[in-house]
């Protein structure tokens, strides 16, 4: 990412919108901002190689946090807003940042995270206060031309929620200058044909992987991101048609609230939205369809790894012939289905997904230990067909097991959310004195809706039609709404807990 190689053709055009407001930035604002910060963070003692947190809402200032870390040779770290100051300051621990730009919101508990905690540059994107000094006005009268030592900067992306702790995944420095930089995940720029004509729509936190990834290979391409500052159905179709957004990106539970819009098939369809993309969870085939259907055959899904180890894909026909998969391997990327030591199982077995991690690796753990083995899992199960496609059944650490029997909680998940009654649903297992565990599902159900035995025995029967026995709820509760994510991610373990803690 790095303006000025735009801006010196196409200064005017457009890199970075706010969809609601439509507070906008071009490619030459983007640069003389991004310089001006890049002026100050040198100017207060921020060197190449240290640490650049951002702790803040979705806003007009992020991109020109992350242009002026990646052109002063800093790891650009955004962080989780939701975070607790206690959360925060373990992260931190492990970050030690140079520099944090935050905003008034946040302030506070990030004054508290930092508490004793010296030499740390402090930018308040809407105000000074409690230790921070206004970024605008911080900003003023610096430079708006590079600093001299211009070097490209790198990712860093921490995982493992809001418990444990932080791992983080840092891109390695490059030590070159930024205009140099390579092209970011470049199989995927090319399959989902994103160029300097893309108008991204982006309407998930920007701390998360996808989008703040997705941002950088769009601002790279030269296109335009259209960031929601948070996401709403209705709004976001309407930024589509108002922005005349060519691509999008989603997650399965976002896909799932579009299609149950009031209406909605009297919104009109903007004719430039070709290309939409899924990935964070596997998408229900039943919502993939429905979406293909109702915007024409454009959702694309992928699925990889934080750590950046590589990813597979598929197109909206493959999905046709192979529902339910998230795809092939792309570019490099190598899978492997084993046993929990890696050991190759037969096609069509399931087992862990590994990916290869390659001696030209872009990332490293900084909580990983060196046990010779080129093949890394995040904790997934799944299975390779006889063409090569992947399929996940699972995260290993929600399967339940009953009778011996094993029990993927994401399968009864896809099928109770097709339910017409049913908003939200969330399966976990249970102590159970017979079998081990139980299966258990907790529902949040569509508005006026009536909970009670007689929808507990509807959904039961529901997932029976369709899966084995053993595999339906064998209760089912009822809550006003699952806890999820900014980004539309369950938050099943803290669930889980609560739930055993309170029996």
């Amino acid at each position: 990412m790095y303006p000025p190689t735009i801006a010196a053709e196409r200064p005017d055009a457009v890199a970075f919108v706010m969809a609601a407001s439509g507070t906008s930035l071009t490619y030459a604002e983007l640069d003389r901002k991004s310089n001006q910060l890049a002026h100050l963070l040198r100017d207060r003692g921020v060197a190449t190689g240290t640490s650049l947190l951002l702790v803040m809402e979705n806003r007009i200032e992020w991109p020109i946090a992350v242009a002026a870390g990646m052109r002063a040779g800093l790891y650009v770290t955004p962080i989780n807003r939701y975070l607790t100051a206690g959360e925060l300051s373990a992260l931190l621990e492990e970050a030690d940042p140079a520099a944090i730009v935050t905003s008034a919101t946040l302030r506070e508990s990030v004054a508290e995270a930092l508490a004793g905690r010296d030499g740390v540059v402090r930018l308040c994107a809407d105000g000074a206060g409690t230790g921070f000094e206004d970024l605008a006005t911080a900003m003023t009268g610096q430079p708006v031309t590079p600093i001299a030592d211009e070097s490209l900067g790198a990712r860093v992306m921490y995982s493992g929620g809001t418990t444990g702790r932080p791992k983080a995944f840092r891109q390695e420095l490059l030590g070159i200058h930024p205009a140099e930089a390579p092209v970011r995940h470049a199989g995927l720029s090319t399959v989902l044909e994103i160029d300097s004509s893309t108008v991204l729509l982006s309407p998930a936190p920007n701390y998360h992987a996808a989008p703040f990834t997705f941002q950088l290979m769009v601002l790279a391409a030269g296109g335009t991101v259209v960031c929601m500052e948070r996401f709403e159905a209705a709004a976001a179709m309407a930024a589509i048609s108002r922005y005349q957004v060519t691509h999008s990106q989603w997650v399965p539970t976002m896909l799932l609230r579009l299609l149950r819009l009031e209406h909605r098939d009297e919104i009109a369809l903007a004719p430039s939205h070709r290309v939409a993309f899924t990935s964070g969870a596997p998408c229900p085939v039943e919502v993939k369809e429905q979406i293909n259907k109702w915007w024409g055959p454009i959702l694309h899904e992928y699925y990889g790894a934080s750590e950046g180890y590589g990813y597979t894909y598929i197109c909206a026909d493959d999905s046709l012939t192979h529902p339910g998969s998230v795809g092939k391997p792309l570019g490099a990327t190598r899978i492997r289905i084993g046993e929990r030591d890696g050991a190759p199982v037969p096609t069509g077995t399931v087992g862990r997904v590994f990916f290869e991690r390659r001696a030209d690796s872009a990332y490293r753990n900084a909580d990983e230990t060196s046990d010779g083995s080129a093949w890394r899992s995040m904790g997934d199960s799944g299975y390779v067909d006889d063409d090569g496609f992947v399929y996940l059944v699972g995260r290993e650490s929600f399967m339940i097991i009953s009778g011996g029997v094993n029990i993927y909680p994401e399968q009864i998940e896809e099928v109770l959310v097709t339910h017409p009654d049913v908003a939200d649903a969330a399966v976990f297992g249970v102590p159970d004195a017979e079998f081990g565990e139980q299966v258990k599902a907790v529902v949040e159900l569509r508005p006026g809706r009536v909970a009670g035995p007689d929808m507990e025995r509807t959904l039961i029967e529901h997932c029976r039609a369709t899966l084995a026995h053993y595999k339906a709820p064998k209760t089912v509760e009822f809550i006003d709404e699952l806890p999820r994510t900014p980004a539309g991610k369950l938050n099943k373990k803290n669930l889980r807990a609560d739930y055993l803690a309170a029996r």
